[in-house]
C-alpha cells in the first residue's frame, strides 16, 4: 500500500483500540484540534495538531491500563474518529499530513458541532 487509506469510525473505544492492535493509526478530532495514536509494543505514540500551524507536540505514554483507559475515552470525548492504514515504510509526519489533508477534505467542520472544547492533553507519568 503506498498511500494512506482513511475510514470514519464509530465512537467505541473497544473499537479504538481493535484498531490500534492491528497497526493502523487511530485519529480522534475535536473541532480543529487532532490527535494521532500509534501504537508500539509497550507505548503509545501521540501526536497533537492544529491545522496551519507549523510543528505538532509528540508524547508517548506506557500502554498500561491507566493510558489504555484514557485512549478508550476518546470514544466519549472526541468529536470524530478516523482510522488511517498505511505502508509503514512511509514517513509518518507524511502520513499524517495525508491524513488531515484528507479528513478536512471529506469530512469539514460542521456549525451544528458541539459547542465544548477538548484539548488532547494526556497526564504525566508519575
Amino acid at each position: 500500500m503506498e498511500n494512506v487509506s482513511l475510514e470514519l469510525l464509530p465512537k467505541d473505544g473497544g473499537r479504538i483500540m481493535d484498531e490500534l492492535a492491528l497497526g493502523h493509526m487511530v485519529i480522534a478530532r475535536s473541532k480543529n484540534e487532532f490527535l494521532y495514536i500509534l501504537k508500539g509494543n509497550e507505548s503509545y505514540q501521540l501526536f497533537t495538531h492544529i491545522p496551519g500551524s507549523p510543528g505538532a507536540n509528540r508524547k508517548t505514554v506506557m500502554d498500561d491500563e491507566k493510558n489504555s483507559a484514557v485512549i478508550r475515552k476518546l470514544a466519549d470525548l472526541s468529536d470524530h474518529l478516523y482510522k488511517a492504514e498505511f505502508d509503514k515504510a512511509l514517513d509518518i509526519y507524511g502520513v499524517m499530513s495525508s491524513a488531515e489533508e484528507g479528513i478536512l477534505s471529506l469530512f469539514p467542520t460542521e456549525g451544528g458541532e458541539s459547542d465544548g472544547q477538548i484539548d488532547f492533553v494526556f497526564p504525566g507519568r508519575k
